[in-house]
């Protein structure tokens, strides 16, 4: 990963920018940066999104996974400077990053040089020296503070707080004593185990939260569907019984708000279409049945929602979509388009609350797709592991399961790409 990412950041300077604490906060030039120690050996980090109270990715948390620990000191500054080059990439983006690394990096010139204005550090390890943390937040980075009594803590821009042993209600008594302290300093959640805890936090006033999109207690009951999303499940049977094209047309022209999306999607510059589209008949014959179904298994996600976190999982099943997609046509898969449907429903019964076989049983899938949402096998299984071990801490199964697509730097740069994607599709999607 670090060839990919030395050849993605490694050659630019961050360009400052209006700094994201206070409008009073100037950047100034930066210093030319001391060369970073040379990469001894690729691995990669965790990308973990963060999320507001609008139930919407704000951002991501950026680290080392824990099988890094033992390595020596220089190779893990190698990786932390790597790990802050691409939250800055991120931050340019106009999304929140945050990183947590060792507070003796923090002095590193060349680090200060890679971190973008808006970025979030936590420093780990030690107390900031109050110089550095003074050029820092001249550069525009926000400096935080862990956890513990408010009022021995330093001057900071947000406090992290951790779901630990305690869980989800002690996180919660932490964050109400530092909104007593401290009522202006942004409090942001991590490490929480499900998104039934990312939701409770968020309620609880938690400016962003982020953990594992999991799963908490199932529900014992299957939820019905919502009729816009039984509709958008007949039609994707449509597709899949091979009706003609002109009986899908009629169907989706049926639905008002259907149809406005549709167009809104033909017309928009993701798609890219030369002319403009002003009828359904004409998007679906200019799209075509493949993409068709693409843009039905998105609106099918967000037929799904209701609850707090909706958009935040529409996203991320989105950008899994888009990387096993992506993937199978790195592999030579007949029917890529097919893993972008099992990444997107992978995520379906989140959205829903309800088990997963209850969820898709009113979609005809192929029995590939079935075996590897449901029971986690057959030739399909592989693309879902290797999804999730992605935002994990195994980097020597990342690694073997990477393998066939050519390597980790080839899974992480498709990657990257699948979620800028979904923050556009995402975007279409509002209103």
């Amino acid at each position: 990963m670090m060839q990919w990412l030395a050849s993605l950041f490694g050659a630019r300077k961050p360009t400052p920018v209006a700094a994201a604490r206070s409008p009073a906060v100037q950047t100034g030039p930066a210093p030319q940066p001391a060369a970073a120690p040379a990469a001894a050996e690729p691995a990669f980090g965790q990308r973990i999104p963060l999320i507001d109270r609008a139930g919407r990715v704000a951002g991501f948390e950026w680290r080392l996974p824990a099988s890094l620990a033992g390595r020596g000191s220089e190779v893990l500054a190698v990786h932390h400077h790597a790990l802050v080059a691409a939250a800055g990439l991120c931050a340019r983006g106009g999304r929140q990053s945050l990183v947590l690394l060792p507070a003796a990096l923090l002095s590193r010139p060349s680090l200060q040089a890679r971190a973008v204005a808006g970025t979030m550090l936590l420093p780990e390890g030690g107390p900031l020296a109050p110089e550095v943390a003074a050029e820092l937040r001249r550069r525009g980075l926000l400096i935080g503070v862990p956890d513990g009594p408010p009022a021995q803590a330093p001057e900071a821009d947000f406090v992290l707080l951790r779901a630990a042993a305690g869980g989800i209600d002690t996180l919660l008594l932490s964050a109400q004593l530092w909104l007593e302290a401290r009522p202006r300093l942004p409090r942001i959640a991590v490490g929480l185990e499900h998104i039934d805890d990312i939701e409770r936090a968020l309620a609880g006033g938690i400016t962003l939260a982020g953990g594992q999109f999991g799963a908490g207690e199932r529900p014992r009951a299957a939820r019905p569907l919502q009729a816009a999303a039984h509709r958008i499940c007949a039609l994707l049977n449509d597709l899949a019984l091979d009706r003609d094209t002109a009986q899908v047309a009629e169907a989706v022209r049926g639905d008002v708000a259907l149809s406005y999306r549709l167009l809104r999607y033909a017309n928009s510059p993701a798609i890219g279409l030369p002319n403009g589209v002003d009828t359904v008949e004409h998007a679906i014959a200019l799209l075509g049945r493949v993409e068709l179904g693409r843009w039905l298994s998105v609106m099918l996600m967000s037929a799904a929602g209701g609850r707090q976190a909706s958009a935040a999982l529409q996203e991320h099943a989105l950008a899994r979509g888009r990387l096993l997609e992506a993937l199978a046509l790195r592999a030579g898969e007949p029917r890529p388009q097919s893993l972008f449907t099992v990444g997107l429903l992978s995520q379906f019964d989140l959205l829903l609350q309800m088990p997963l076989a209850a969820a898709i049983e009113s979609l005809r899938l192929p029995d590939e797709a079935r075996a590897a949402l449901l029971q986690r096998s057959g030739p399909w299984a592989v693309y879902l592991e290797l999804a999730d071990v992605l935002s994990g801490d195994d980097e020597a199964l990342f690694e073997a399961l990477s393998e066939p697509f050519g390597g980790m730097e080839a899974v992480l740069a498709e990657a990257e790409k699948a979620w800028g994607w979904a923050a556009e599709v995402a975007g279409l999607q509002k209103g």
